[in-house]
Parts: structure tokens; sequence; C-alpha cells
């Protein structure tokens, strides 16, 4: 969730359903040759002003303190153990803030390590980012690199601080497809208003999967739509999958991002998009788990698949939020749908519906545990939160005052963070609800 005041007190279908496919990099690109950094050339833009289409960039173990640009197709940038671009002694400017930044089709970066590059003051204009895929890019392949300690030095209370740790942006003129990250690390991030992972307006065909990302001061995984022009279909993140990967400790604590006056960061978020599967994700210890909504006035979030994913103490607002935060200034959601999750709280609220009142979003056989100072269930706005099908789910305690939910006693719960899992012990059975990573002891 972005930077809001906010007014209230806390109180998938399987994936072989799929729509969306991970992305088919189709175009043929020329023979390839390789230059060695250091060898070769010697530094890695040089080595990249020297490449064809198909050739094959080296970089050898060391630290490198530049900043790179790919735009020609084919690339593809090989980093050794070892390899390390960093930015703590370079400068982000309005035009060039990018440690790698990419605008073309066919490139893949793999196994490079970023860091350091840092704003050390307030701007409207400069976004230090680890790795920028921008607009009119496509068959991007981002695998097993490492970014962080990087973004924003907060010098003054401001709210013009902004960072990434990968963005992908396009507007709706020049598209971006056929997106994959994966395997990378992403940690230790000042974010300022923005995101860990961002995928911004028209991109499409993307999979986010095996990642892991921690320890950042806002949101972890965010696909976003409608932030240029909120009456254009095309200007959202879409037809993609968020799958296998692992958030902890996602905050937006104020006193840490100066940028914000509450603890409401979600580990995944999708923000105006449609068509998106979220599966298979362990989320632990951020202030939102997972957050489906929209921020646009009069548009809708639409589609979103959030299906076997293990959330567990996201503790500063919910396990999953749903609906915009605001009845009048936001949109809402339609069409969604939340199954098998498992959900433990012990604090916050487990489930939050926000201005979401369709019975079109269905939330069925999902696992939700509330305890110590936790809320099970809440819908904010009245009328404006009612209306979705919530039917089938299994709790602790009663989620609606009709009978259409299981309530079980729970004997225990125990958190394995190392295999990820979580156990629970109940004394009746537990049939078809909650995630394969839950594991029930009767």
């Amino acid at each position: 969730m972005k930077d809001f005041t906010r007014m209230l007190a806390p109180g998938v279908l399987a994936a072989s359903l799929a729509v969306t496919c991970t992305p088919a990099f189709s175009n043929i690109y020329a023979a390839s040759s390789s230059i060695r950094v250091g060898s070769d050339a010697p530094t890695i833009s040089d080595a990249l002003d020297m490449a064809d289409s198909g050739d094959t960039i080296i970089i050898p173990a060391g630290t490198y303190a530049e900043q790179i640009s790919v735009e020609t197709d084919g690339i593809t940038i090989l980093a050794e153990d070892g390899a390390v671009l960093d930015g703590s002694r370079l400068k982000p400017s309005s035009g060039d803030s990018s440690m790698v930044y990419i605008q073309a089709s066919g490139v893949t970066v793999d196994n490079l390590e970023i860091k350091g590059l840092k704003l050390k003051k307030p701007s409207s204009s400069i976004t230090p980012i680890g790795i920028e895929v921008d607009a009119g890019s496509r068959d991007i392949s981002i695998t097993n690199c490492k970014i962080h300690d990087m973004g924003c030095l907060y010098t003054k209370d401001s709210t013009e601080y902004n960072a990434h740790g990968i963005l992908v942006a396009a507007d709706v003129d020049e598209p971006i497809e056929n997106i994959s990250i994966k395997k990378c690390e992403l940690y230790k991030l000042n974010l300022g208003n923005s995101e860990a992972l961002a995928l911004n307006g028209n991109v499409s065909n993307f999979a986010i999967s095996e990642n892991y990302i921690h320890d950042c001061d806002n949101i972890g995984i965010d696909a976003i739509g409608f932030e240029n022009d909120s009456s254009n279909d095309l200007d959202r993140a879409r037809n993609g999958k968020i799958f296998k990967n692992v958030v902890d400790s996602i905050s937006s604590d104020p006193a840490v991002n100066v940028t914000y006056d509450s603890k409401c960061a979600g580990g995944i978020y999708v923000d105006g998009g449609k068509n998106i599967q979220i599966y298979d994700n362990y989320v632990t210890n951020c202030d939102i788990g997972i957050e489906i909504a929209s921020e646009h006035k009069d548009t809708v979030t639409t589609g979103i698949k959030v299906n076997n994913n293990t959330l567990v103490n996201n503790n500063g607002w919910a396990g999953i939020s749903f609906g915009g935060y605001d009845v009048d200034d936001t949109g809402c959601a339609k069409n969604c749908t939340f199954t098998n999750n498992t959900v433990y709280n012990t604090d916050g609220t487990a489930f939050v519906i926000q201005y979401a009142c369709d019975s079109s979003n269905i939330i069925t056989s999902n696992l939700f545990i509330a305890q110590n100072a936790a809320e099970l269930y809440t819908e904010c706005f009245g009328d404006n939160s009612a209306g979705n099908t919530v039917t089938g789910n299994t709790s602790n305690s009663r989620i609606t005052s009709d009978s259409e939910n299981n309530v079980v006693k729970i004997t225990g719960v125990s958190i394995d963070d190392e295999d990820r899992t979580i156990a629970i012990g109940a004394d009746d059975e537990l049939f078809d609800c909650g995630s394969s990573r839950t594991v029930v002891n009767n």
C-alpha cells in the first residue's frame, strides 16, 4: 500500500487453470561471440560498445564502479562469482540513475551483484535503481542477481525519496513484453515511496519467481496500474505470474522510512493490475502479506488469483488486505479469487476487506488463524466491503455471522523458518483448506 494517511483502526485456483504463461522468448538473435571485460575491453561499458547482437559480455570477479546501458538486442551479461557493480562512489542524476539500464530485446543479465548507489537528499526527479528495464523492451531475463544496500539516504523529513531494486516500466505507446525475473535476492533497500521490485504500466506476460526479497523499507513486489493514465486499460501490469518467492521483513515503519506515517507495506502487492496469478509464495514479518487493491479513483483491479500462499505473522496491518483504501478516492476490485491460502496473525488482522464489494470476488478454502492480539476478519466500509463470496473457509473463530464457513479449535501453532512451513494442531480434521506448506496435526 502506497503512502497515505489511514483513517481506519485495524480492528487460486490451481496453477493448471492459468490464463497466462511463463514468458517464451521466441526471437532469434545473431550467432554469439564472447567479450571478456579486462582482457578484451577495459570496462563493462566498453565491452557493451563493442558488442553485436548475440554476443556475451563476461564480467570476471572484481568491483566495477560504473553504470552500464544495454541498448543492443540479443546481449547476454554473464557475471562470474564475485563480480560487483558498485555505485557507492557514483552520484545519480535525473537522466542517469540506474546501475543497469536496459532498452532492448533479447537481453539476459545473470549472476550480477549490484550495490551502493544512493540518493543523499530529497529529489522529485532522481530515483536510484539497481536494474531498470525501459519502455519498448521485450524478452528480458534477469536471473541470479543480488541487489542490496542502496536506495535513499534519509537526511531530512520529506516525501520526495524514491528508489527501486528492479524497475520494469512502460507507457501505453511502448509496451514491455516477456519478462522473467528469477532467483534474485533483493535486500537492505531504502525505497522511500517506491518498491523493491516493480512492474509498472504497460507490462505484460511476466514471471516473477523464486526470488528472495527481505529487509526493505517498502513494498517487496508490486504490479502497478493506472499511474500515468487511469482511463487507459493498457496502463496496467497484466497477464503475469508471481510465484515461489520468499518475502520477509518488509515494513514502511516511519521510524525508518520518513516518507510514511504508518506501517502499511505489502510483501506482494497488486495495485491496478489485471489477470495476475500469485501462488506458492511464502510471506512473513511484513506489514501486509498480500494486498490486492487499486489506488486510483474509478479504476478496477480484476482477474487476480491468489492461491496456495503461506502468510505468517504479517502483523503491521493484515495477512491479506483486499480492496481500495478509500471509497471516495480509490478504485475497487472485482473477479478476484483467494483460495487455499494459510494466513496466521498474532497482531493486526488476518483478512481485511476494504473497498471490494462484488459477488465475483471469491474467498474460499482458506485457513485463517488469529491469535493473541490479532483479529480474524474485518469489513472496513460497511456495504462497500460486503457482498463478496466468503464461503468454505476454516478459522479459529467465526468469520461472519452466517454458517457458511467452518470454525475449529486450534491447539497449537509452530513455524519452521528454515523449511518455511507452519504446523497447526487442531481438535478437528482440516480438509481442503490452507496451503501446501501447512502441516496439520490432529
